[in-house]
């Protein structure tokens, strides 16, 4: 046999405990004496315990999927003009309703039916046999509620809105756009979301307003309505600042605005980024009725839906396809499908946007008008300072300060983290890096290798057949019986 041949096959432990990068393994094999040995076997053994908890821990930690929180504040020349919603708290307007009108929406605005006399009675109206006349006719089974609304209800024109400017800009019932809501009539100012308005100066401004300045008159004296029955009994308006991609929802998020002041609403914009699953729960769902995904379209879309199941009708203020309520169904049964939700009976199902807007406002309130201002409003418009306290409105809309706050949600580990994390634990507590990474590879395969050589090398067995017996010359014979 040659040397190659008889050489002993290489120990792969001893070779890549001296060889290896990782750290103790090669002091270890070369300690002068068994204490320093079984040393650094437990400085080998502590520190890749203390790297496999940290390991499991980051481990866990990255599979939690929590978020942090990134909030900051962004400055501009010039920032975006909310969509302005405004509605009155009447919906009908008694100086354009007729009698028959009134009645067939009694039972919405009233909770009964009520006839022209009740009505009369009601409304402190003239009795019809007496000075006043009456030219009213029976109810008619033809008329719908959202025509006289919207007929009869309140207008973003004169003379209810007695000024309107932006910017300096006279602006009128043009620049407003109509929807319905549980108010009625609502009228929403910069409207279009392809080419909304930007605000470049901050502040309210003098003499002319920065933002939106309005001057109203909500008309007390022609409400329909009672809270102790079925409608509203405040005075004023609803001011809702909003997205342009957003419906309005007056009943859940808008401002009330008394009259007899001049209200201050200054604007605060907040961008909304909110991660996707697993680290988030964002998500935008296909609408039936909006062509933009947002939480305010989804809840009116949830509730026309629940309504529509139960009372086999649509509402004038929620979209939908079914067909109208009447004003009995709207008080009898709609109004009930909306309690069951408010209390929880019903569900929405409508996840977080992962990007939205919103628009938050600080309210503040000045006297109005003052001496000189309430002798020209009489002058000019023949109001009194009396009237002018009950009905009128002077509403400011602007931002203060032309900045926006960003708040993005963000992953609290992510894989870069988790690998940069990984690599400063492995260099701190066993010295390890990529490449020492290999070389572990290396051996494992090495040793699998070899493992799996031996598994297959054949077995050779010497047989001696009993026919090839010990001869008297004491020679003897064997065959080599290999088997596979």
């Amino acid at each position: 046999m040659s040397a190659a041949e008889t050489k002993e096959p290489v120990d792969l432990e001893e070779d890549f405990a001296s060889s290896t990068s990782l750290h103790g393994f090669n002091r270890a094999m070369v300690a002068p004496n068994r204490f320093l040995r079984y040393m650094w076997i437990l400085a080998i053994l502590a520190s890749n315990g203390a790297f496999a908890y940290m390991f499991v821990a980051m481990l866990q930690d990255y599979f939690q999927y929590n978020t942090i929180t990134d909030m900051t504040l962004e400055f501009a020349d010039e920032v975006t003009f909310p969509a302005v919603s405004i509605c009155n708290f009447n919906r009908v307007d008694l100086d354009k309703a007729t009698m028959a009108e009134l009645e067939y929406l009694s039972p919405m605005l009233y909770g009964s039916s009520m006839d022209e006399t009740a009505l009369r009675d009601f409304l402190d109206l003239p009795a019809v046999n007496g000075t006043g006349t009456s030219t009213t006719t029976t109810p008619s089974t033809s008329y719908n509620v959202a025509d006289i609304i919207r007929q009869r209800g309140f207008h973003m024109a004169w003379p209810r809105m007695v000024y309107c400017a932006f910017k300096g800009q006279l602006c009128n019932s043009e620049n407003f756009t109509h929807s319905f809501s549980v108010y009625g009539n609502c009228y929403t100012f910069n409207g279009d979301r392809t080419s909304p308005f930007k605000q470049t100066a901050e502040g309210t401004g003098f003499p002319s307003s920065n933002g939106l300045h309005l001057v109203l008159d909500v008309m007390d004296q022609y409400s329909t309505e009672s809270a102790m029955i079925a409608g509203h009994g405040e005075v004023g308006i609803r001011v809702l600042l909003h997205d342009q991609s957003e419906p309005p929802v007056m009943d859940s998020q808008a401002s009330a605005i008394a009259p007899g002041k001049h209200s201050f609403m200054a604007v605060r914009q907040t961008r909304y980024r909110n991660h996707v699953p697993p680290w988030g729960k964002c998500a935008e769902l296909q609408l039936r009725h909006h062509d933009t995904y947002s939480l305010p379209a989804c809840q009116l879309e949830c509730r026309s839906s629940h309504v529509e199941q139960a009372c086999q009708c649509t509402p004038y203020f929620l979209p939908g396809t079914a067909p109208p309520c009447d004003p009995q169904t709207i008080y009898q049964c709609v109004h009930r499908v909306l309690n069951q939700l408010v209390s929880g009976e019903l569900r929405c199902d409508c996840p977080i946007p992962c990007t939205m807007t919103k628009y938050g406002s600080a309210v503040t309130y000045s006297g109005y008008p003052n001496r000189i201002t309430k002798k020209i409003y009489n002058n000019a418009f023949n109001l009194t300072p009396d009237y002018i306290r009950e009905n009128g409105i002077v509403l400011d809309v602007y931002y203060d300060t032309l900045n926006y706050q960003k708040i993005s949600q963000l992953k609290a580990v992510d894989s870069g983290q988790l690998a940069s994390n990984m690599g400063g634990m492995m260099g701190l507590f066993i010295g390890a890096s990529v490449m020492t990474i290999l070389e572990v590879a290396e051996y494992l395969g090495l040793k699998i290798g070899r493992y799996c050589s031996r598994r297959q090398r054949p077995l050779a067995i010497n047989v001696e057949p009993a026919s090839l017996k010990k001869s008297g010359d004491g020679n003897s014979k064997s065959h080599n019986i290999i088997y596979q």
